[in-house]
C-alpha cells in the first residue's frame, strides 16, 4: 500500500511539473498574434505589427552651413515599405529616398541608394519585445555628372543623418542592428543600436565604418492621439575629422494620429551641435508622414484599431 501511494503521489508531481513546464513555455508563444499594440515610431519601426504597412514621408529643412550666413533650404522624400512573414516574427522591408533642392541653381532631383532589410522580432504580452536584423545598401543613386548632385546628395544627409547610407556615392553597405522596446500601458521605450558598414563599389580598399543609435518615447492619449520625442546619434568611426565634428546628434518632437485607414503624423526636428563632419552648425526643419496599413488577409485597407 505505501509503495502505491508513494508512486502516485511521484506521478501527480511529474504530471504538475510537466504542466508548469507547458505554461512556462508557453507564455510568451501561446499566441504569437496577441501581441500588445503600441504608440508608433515616426522613424524606428512598430516592432509587432500585423500587416504591410507603406510610408510615406517627406522632410522639409533649414541648413546653415559653417562659415557662412546663407542657409539652405533642402527636401527629402522618403518611402518606405514592411510586411511580416512567418507569425508575425520575421520581417522584410523595403526603404527608398530621394532628394531635391533649388539651392545651386536651377532645381534638380537625387535619387538616393535602395535599401532592403529584415528582421525578426521576440515578444512577451508582458509588452517586452526585442529582435535585430541586416539593412543591405545597393549603389543605386544618381550622384554623377552635374555635380550639384553630390552637393544636394550632401545637404540630404545633414538634414536626415541616420539616412546617411542612402546618400553616400557609389557604395555598398550592410546595416545591422539591435531592436528594444518596453510598454507599460500608454508608455512606450523604443531603442535600435546599429552599425552601418559601407565601401566603394569603385576602390574596395576605401571603406566607411559609423554608428548609430535611435530612441523614441511615447506616450498614447486615449486611442487616437500620441505624442513623443524621438532622438538619433550618428557617429563616424573611420572618418579623418575632429572628434567635436564625428557626432550628429538630432531630436525630433512629434505628434500621431491613429485615423481610419492613415496614421498621419507630424514631426519637428533640430540638431544639437555641429553635423556630418562640421559641415553644418545648425539643421532645423519640419517632417510629414502618412503610414498606410494594409491587411493581406482580407486584401483591403486596415481601420486602425482601437487603442493601437
Amino acid at each position: 500500500m505505501g509503495a502505491r501511494t508513494t508512486q502516485k503521489q511521484a506521478g501527480r508531481v511529474l504530471v504538475a511539473l510537466l504542466g508548469l513546464g507547458r505554461v512556462a513555455h508557453a507564455g510568451p508563444f501561446d499566441d504569437p498574434y496577441d501581441l500588445p499594440n503600441a504608440p508608433r515610431p515616426p522613424t524606428l519601426p512598430e516592432l509587432t505589427h500585423p500587416d504591410l504597412e507603406a510610408t510615406l514621408e517627406a522632410t522639409m529643412g533649414v541648413i546653415s552651413p559653417r562659415g557662412t550666413n546663407v542657409s539652405t533650404v533642402a527636401y527629402v522624400q522618403r518611402v518606405a515599405l514592411e510586411i511580416p512573414v512567418g507569425a508575425r516574427r520575421w520581417f522584410v522591408g523595403s526603404n527608398y529616398e530621394t532628394a531635391a533642392s533649388a539651392a545651386y541653381g536651377a532645381f534638380a532631383l537625387v535619387g538616393g541608394n535602395l535599401e532592403v532589410s529584415g528582421r525578426t522580432v521576440w515578444a512577451t504580452r508582458t509588452g517586452l519585445a526585442f529582435g535585430g536584423g541586416l539593412g543591405v545598401v545597393a549603389p543605386t543613386g544618381d550622384f554623377g555628372g552635374d555635380p550639384r548632385r553630390g552637393s544636394i546628395a550632401q545637404d540630404a544627409a545633414m538634414l536626415r543623418p541616420w539616412s546617411h547610407a542612402s546618400f553616400e556615392p557609389a557604395v555598398f553597405g550592410l546595416r545591422p542592428f539591435v531592436d528594444v522596446r518596453s510598454l507599460d500601458g500608454p508608455l512606450v521605450i523604443q531603442f535600435r543600436q546599429g552599425l552601418d558598414w559601407l565601401w566603394s563599389v569603385r576602390d574596395g580598399e576605401q571603406r566607411r565604418l559609423a554608428a548609430l543609435f535611435g530612441l523614441y518615447l511615447g506616450y498614447r492619449f486615449g486611442n487616437w492621439l500620441s505624442a513623443g520625442l524621438e532622438s538619433f546619434e550618428l557617429y563616424l568611426m573611420d572618418r579623418s575629422v575632429a572628434d567635436s565634428d564625428r557626432v550628429s546628434l538630432v531630436l525630433s518632437p512629434s505628434a500621431r494620429l491613429a485615423l481610419p485607414y492613415v496614421e498621419p503624423t507630424v514631426s519637428a526636428f533640430m540638431s544639437l551641435g555641429s553635423t556630418m563632419e562640421g559641415r553644418a552648425d545648425r539643421v532645423w526643419g519640419i517632417r510629414v508622414a502618412v503610414t498606410l496599413v494594409y491587411d493581406t488577409s482580407q486584401r483591403r485597407i486596415e481601420v486602425a484599431p482601437t487603442g493601437r
